[in-house]
């Protein structure tokens, strides 16, 4: 074979090898939670960045990565697709296979950059942060998907101790960054100069995330909640069939009778009653009768008609007192709403009839639970941490999710969206309570460590108590802000040596 040939051969195995590390991606991820994945895997395509001089080629392995990595972190879409929206199985793959062709461009851009403005070490220093600032970007834009961002993976390990200070992405940076010190020592192996300085580096990152995460900044305020959490374990199919809607008020109401009587807090799913209000006042009335006896507050998943309006909700009853209501506002596209309605609408309505006829919620982001405010969030809100901290801005002690992951079978999905959870606990030092219909329903510490859970695809009741946490962390004062200045800061500094080293060759 002639070197030209050679030459040929050699980028397509590279796009190979970025597509096999990206398929690798989710493994770094609950519920396998191989963390120390999220390091070897960027190793390695960082090492193919920094060997490639072509930005476009350099952005093919990006993109390949991220194709791999999104075809298979979230190739659960296609499960609803098939079951729930009746697509053929191929169709249902070239949905999710589209939606990881477009998650792909960010880190694509992120490779490009690196190698169309810097080059050697340079190149090196700066990759971690184009790499998170692309996550940061693909949370945001259009509405925004902040699956598989390499922050969730260090949740549970000493990494995660930026959390509170820099939120996932600090964390994340603080992962990129240790692959690419690892990379500048092998890179520059017979330097013991080098050697020595990056073993340090690696000790220093580490040290700090670890005297990171011992910070506290939270402190207990009043006494344990006592909480009971409901799995009704609904089938989506009969969740939305007509016919079984008396048999699953009658389910749920079987499920609140049994609750322990030293229960302060009582919590059902998403769409628990899969009903308006408007439908069941008398059912309402009794509740709240039932409520005012027992002195306990109920908070249930369920539709709101208002004004003209449908809002997935959740509902507050406290004794007598008027309904409290948390309406979702970040809404899913194509599920709860539909973009561009008059364009998509016909053929979103021919596979989903009836759905995407949600409106935006606008708070309040809490509801009062005696004497504390619960920070609500619905469904897949709790992946988004600027959600999340729109209810500690308004002084919530602990944070609350209504979930249903009934419609991704059994899949990775609820495991992937519980370790997110578990960040947004540690982000904000406070306590998550969640529930879901068919799992995981679960109770987290403040550090983000699982407390204690229901097994999937089973009905229980799960009881326990959390600690309300009063004080904000820097994270959930500031939000991004301070790993936005600090990435900033990154950049101007690799700009800079990125100058000296033309001057100097010049």
């Amino acid at each position: 074979m002639t070197q030209a040939a050679a030459r040929t051969l050699v980028f397509p195995l590279r796009l190979l090898a970025a597509l096999i590390l990206g398929g690798l991606w989710p493994l770094a991820f609950a519920p396998f939670n191989a963390w120390y994945l999220a390091i070897v895997l960027l190793f390695g395509l960082f090492w193919l960045a920094v060997t490639t001089e072509r930005p476009r080629r350099a952005a093919a392995l990006g993109y390949a990565f991220g194709f791999g990595a999104f075809c298979s972190g979230v190739s659960w879409i296609s499960i609803t697709l098939h079951n729930f929206a009746h697509m053929d199985w191929v169709l249902a793959g070239g949905a999710v296979a589209l939606l990881a062709a477009y998650c792909a461009i960010y880190p694509a851009l992120a490779l490009w950059l690196a190698t169309r403005f810097f080059r050697d070490n340079i190149r090196l220093l700066v990759l971690p942060v184009l790499w998170i600032f692309a996550e940061w970007s693909r949370a945001r834009l259009f509405t925004g998907f902040p699956w598989l961002a390499t922050g969730y993976t260090q949740t549970h390990v000493f990494l995660g101790g930026f959390a509170s200070w820099l939120g996932q992405y600090g964390v994340g940076l603080a992962t990129a960054a240790f692959a690419a010190i690892l990379l500048w020592i092998l890179r520059e192996s017979r330097s013991r100069q080098v050697l020595l300085g990056g073993v340090s580096a690696l000790l220093l990152l580490s040290g700090l995330a670890l005297a990171a995460g011992s910070v506290r900044f939270t402190h207990p305020t009043g006494q344990k909640l006592r909480v009971s959490l409901l799995q009704g374990d609904i089938p989506i199919t009969e969740k939305w069939n007509n016919a079984a809607i008396g048999h699953i008020l009658h389910h749920y109401v079987q499920l609140i009778l049994q609750v322990p009587k030293n229960s302060q807090l009582i919590v059902l799913p998403e769409t628990a009653f899969p009903v308006f209000q408007t439908e069941i006042p008398g059912l309402i009335s009794q509740l709240q009768e039932w409520s005012a006896q027992n002195h306990k507050t109920l908070i249930i998943g369920i539709p709101e008609a208002a004004g003209g309006k449908y809002y997935n909700a959740a509902m507050e009853i406290d004794g007598h007192a008027p309904l409290r209501w948390y309406q979702k506002e970040h809404l899913v596209p194509f599920g709860e709403y539909i973009p561009l309605p008059q364009l998509l609408g016909p053929l979103v309505h021919h596979f989903l009839p009836g759905l995407g006829s949600f409106s935006f919620g606008h708070g309040p982001y809490v509801l009062p639970v005696d004497g504390q405010k619960a920070g609500m969030t619905i469904c897949y809100e709790e992946s988004f941490s600027r959600d999340v901290r729109k209810g500690v801005g308004e002084g919530a002690t602990f944070l609350l999710n209504i979930s249903d992951y009934a419609w991704y079978g059994h899949s990775i999905a609820a495991a992937q969206s519980m370790q997110m959870a578990a960040m947004q606990s540690r982000q904000q030092q406070k306590p998550d309570v969640r529930d879901t219909n068919t799992g995981i329903t679960t109770l987290i510490s403040p550090d983000g460590q699982i407390r204690t859970q229901l097994p999937q695809f089973v009905t229980g009741t799960l009881n326990g108590a959390v600690q309300p946490m009063a004080g904000e962390t820097p994270y959930g004062r500031w939000g991004s802000l301070p790993y936005l200045l600090l990435s900033g800061l990154w950049v101007l500094l690799a700009l800079g040596l990125t100058r000296r080293q033309s001057s100097s060759r010049q």
